[in-house]
């Protein structure tokens, strides 16, 4: 019986052993063993992997919500998801609700709806040969996904912005789909929906290691949120008049 590609990759993942740099414990966010089959993935381009579904899928905790939070897409093909993932599941989350100074995720996305503006996995960046890691690279052990532009904005354009009050879009990369031209951590706001860039939450970035950031990105989003609140319980006065 022939093994998937999505198999391997978490029967690699178990195996997969930390980089040592330094005295530092990097753990590759994909196992070296499959990320070439990943790089494979991504050269049969979006015509053969997108997903006829062009609308992001969003998944909402609580009926009501007036904050939506677009991530990229989903970190791998669908079947190597685990059951029941969602959107941002894990560390992202988690950051995210400290950041914004909550308890955990629960809490969070009882504010927030959320999706990832691609819902399918377009596959990994290709390594260039001076990052190969045989070779003693050990700096960046992430390549990052491709993010087809196209598709993205496709997929943006099906989105009902009018609906939410705070809009916050995780990385440049799903700023441009929407043509915000803010720079990071600052809004632009569109028929009254505020579309803040803000950068992704994975571990991946390396926004996250300076504690400066971190303290910007706390109070940014917190501000976002109380003035969120303030319109929601507005929007809520005037339902009752």
């Amino acid at each position: 019986r022939a093994v998937s590609v999505e198999g391997r990759t978490r029967a690699a993942a178990v195996k997969t052993k930390a980089v040592i740099k330094k005295g530092k414990v990097y753990t590759p966010s994909k196992p070296q063993a499959v990320k070439k089959k990943l790089v494979l993935l991504g050269k049969r381009g979006a015509a053969a992997l997108a997903s006829r579904r062009r609308k992001p899928h969003i998944v909402r905790e609580r009926p009501g919500c007036v904050g939506l939070v677009l991530g990229q897409a989903p970190p791998g093909p669908r079947d190597s998801l685990p059951r029941g993932w969602r959107p941002l599941a894990g560390p992202a989350e988690q950051r995210l609700a400290k950041l914004a100074g909550m308890k955990g995720p629960g809490e969070f996305w009882a504010e927030f709806d959320r999706a990832n503006l691609l819902s399918w996995y377009p596959g990994l960046k290709d390594r260039k040969a001076s990052q190969d890691v045989k070779k003693g690279y050990k700096l960046h052990q992430s390549d990052g996904d491709i993010f087809p532009m196209e598709e993205a904005r496709r997929a943006a354009a099906t989105v009902d912005l009018n609906r939410y009050g705070c809009v916050i879009l995780l990385g440049n990369n799903v700023a441009r789909a929407f043509g915000v031209k803010a720079s990071l951590m600052e809004a632009e706001v569109r028929n009254g929906s505020r579309l803040l860039i803000f950068p992704h939450p994975s571990g991946v970035s390396h926004f996250w290691n300076e504690p400066a950031n971190v303290a910007r990105a706390s109070r940014v989003l917190r501000s976002e949120l109380r003035a969120m609140r303030r319109r929601r319980g507005k929007g809520a006065a005037r339902g009752r008049s």
